[in-house]
């Protein structure tokens, strides 16, 4: 995958963007320790809203919680995309979740499969996840506000179920296991980097839309969980997707709570 490829792909939709000019804020690069690192770096260096990097292999791919992301060489997408909001950062945790749809959709329309949402931010066919999302917030320390978010998009496209090591081979899928044929990674990247403008456009003024659709695509809500923290371990039962993107869940003992996102992640029972 390469920036020429990139390019074609945008300009083949007509969707009335000047591809040429999108490309000039969208660094494709062979290898990279991590793309979100790089977009960091650049956002400190007065990147725009919409700075986008790509890599064809990550040595250093990064997950939630510490955990790194398997993201081997012309296999995967390997995204991070620059947002600037003008919010508080409690104002700004949802855009993880939109950048979820809008990852769902752009992925829905090259492959023509759907996926679903595992709270807060895993796409996963089934229960096998082939999508993860980090987004990490830059705050200006003068202020207390926003200075930058980076979304990092981990997407596996091509691999094969040999590809993948050992301690994750049981949970893990690629959209072309799942769809039964090799997808196009620069279309796909293309449509990321469109579905992400959308999402940096109607920031935050189609809060609706987007938690509609990820209600839609949610297969958490109704499902027996475990939640994890550090290490405790607790079941519930989850119930729903909550207006602010947290989720509903209920305990053994009738208790009822709302989680957020921070430090928490969840296994389906």
């Amino acid at each position: 995958m390469t920036g020429d490829n990139i390019l074609a792909a945008l300009a083949k939709d007509n969707n009335h963007i000047d591809a040429a000019e999108r490309m000039k804020h969208v660094l494709v690069l062979d290898r990279t320790d991590s793309t979100n690192r790089v977009l960091k770096d650049m956002a400190r260096d007065g990147a725009s809203t919409g700075q986008v990097v790509i890599a064809n292999e990550q040595d250093a791919g990064r997950g939630r919680l510490g955990r790194s992301f398997f993201s081997p060489k012309d296999k995967g997408i390997y995204f991070s995309y620059l947002l600037r909001p003008e919010a508080a950062p409690k104002d700004a945790v949802s855009l993880t979740a939109w950048t979820a749809v809008a990852t769902v959709r752009a992925i829905e329309r090259v492959s023509g499969f759907t996926l679903g949402i595992k709270w807060v931010n895993d796409l996963v066919s089934g229960d096998r996840k082939l999508c993860g999302i980090l987004t990490e917030m830059l705050i200006d320390n003068s202020t207390g506000s926003i200075d930058s978010i980076i979304a990092g998009i981990g997407i596996n496209v091509n691999n094969s179920p040999e590809d993948f090591p050992e301690d994750i081979s049981d949970i893990a899928t690629s959209l072309a296991i799942e769809a039964g044929h090799e997808i196009s990674r620069a279309e796909l990247a293309a449509a990321m980097i469109k579905e992400m403008d959308k999402l940096s456009a109607n920031w935050p003024y189609a809060y609706e839309e987007y938690l509609e659709a990820y209600r839609t695509y949610d297969i958490t809500s109704g499902r027996d969980i475990r939640i994890i923290s550090g290490a405790s371990i607790r079941p519930a039962t989850a119930i729903r997707i909550n207006d602010d993107f947290s989720l509903k869940v209920k305990f053994s003992d009738g208790s009822v709570e709302d989680l957020s996102s921070g430090e928490v992640s969840l296994k389906l029972i």
